[in-house]
């Protein structure tokens, strides 16, 4: 059996469903990420399984043990937040020891434990400064700090990187992903950033208005979207309609099809490549230089295409040029209606 198993798992706020018939399973030691946008269910999902709110139905079951029902207390879960939600009249110290205080601890063990999260998520030499002295990366460690500490069951981290500045979460979410990795931890987080999903995540449960509409790998949810919405939502997919995509890749059925701004090449496919037969001609509209990659608009056929081409020894195009659009076979997705 596998380490989670969610079945059937559905609820509503005063008759207004959030979500119906959840169903996914997670092994022990993933690293799960629930993404999607604001509203879609992902944080309420979160919740549930944590204990934070009651379920309407459906099951639970964690090493094979039905919690949905116990407290959050009983489920041997660890909770980092996006507001750390820490005691500002503590110590660093005395917030991350104050749940096995609690818990009746011996003294000596408890100073034990502290001391070695402290240096798992790097807090030597402010571990004595109250909430207040601390930066807000340090305080999000801190957070960290107190749920790993009793060496949860299950580590759930809800949006907790979203308030902080992005070279701070660049370096909190690597060094989350270490210290899971580390002690093998069952990890389920929630955030609506695909970069971050992207770099952390085992398994990505893509989710839209109650559903999980995709799960899979960071690469699988990434290159092969299921739906115009995963296309939409990952990687700024071109969508093309069932008309064009019967015109130009020889589709039969009325799908739309989806490819990604890198696998369109202007004027000369890459050496290598194997591209569609056809090349649609177009006219560049636009372009942006985004660090290493030039994304340029292409109008092609009535339609708006993006091309991301690296900037590195690049042709340049003009505004206003026309061009030639080739498309890699590979990379063209069907999508689901």
């Amino acid at each position: 059996m596998s380490y989670v198993v969610v079945t059937n798992l559905t609820k509503a706020f005063d008759n207004t469903p959030v979500f119906a018939n959840i169903n996914f399973t997670i092994e022990k030691g993933e690293f799960i990420t629930l993404l999607g946008p604001s509203g879609c269910g992902k944080s309420t999902l979160l919740r549930c399984i944590a204990g934070l709110n009651s379920v309407n139905d459906g099951r639970i079951m964690v090493e094979g043990e039905d919690i949905t029902d116990l407290p959050p207390q009983k489920r041997g879960i660890g909770m980092v937040f996006q507001a750390y939600a820490l005691f500002p009249n503590m110590t660093a110290r005395e917030n991350i020891a104050f749940g096995l205080k609690i818990k009746g601890m011996d003294p000596a063990e408890i100073d034990q434990k502290v001391k070695s999260v402290i240096e798992l998520v790097e807090l030597q030499g402010r571990e004595d400064h109250l909430i207040d002295e601390l930066s807000g990366g340090q305080r999000q460690r801190v957070a960290l700090a107190r749920a790993l500490v009793t060496r949860p069951r299950i580590l759930f981290l809800d949006e907790p990187l979203s308030a902080l500045d992005a070279k701070i979460r660049k370096r909190l979410r690597y060094m989350i992903r270490q210290i899971q990795k580390e002690m093998g931890l069952t990890t389920i987080f929630v955030t609506h950033d695909q970069e971050e999903a992207m770099v952390m995540s085992d398994r990505i449960f893509l989710m839209n208005k109650g559903e999980i509409v995709q799960s899979g790998s960071p690469d699988e949810v990434y290159t092969r979207p299921v739906n115009e919405f995963a296309a939409g939502f990952m990687g700024n997919y071109n969508i093309i309609d069932a008309a064009r995509s019967r015109d130009y890749f020889g589709f039969n059925g009325s799908v739309k099809t989806a490819v990604r701004p890198e696998a369109i090449f202007i004027n000369h496919p890459a050496e290598g490549v194997e591209c569609t037969p056809r090349a649609v001609s177009g006219v560049i509209t636009f372009k942006q230089l985004l660090g290493n990659v030039m994304r340029y608009a292409v109008k092609a056929d009535g339609q708006d295409f993006s091309v991301d081409v690296l900037n590195s020894h690049a042709e340049q195009y003009a505004e206003g040029q026309k061009v030639q659009l080739y498309f890699t076979k590979s990379e063209i997705n069907e999508l689901r209606a």
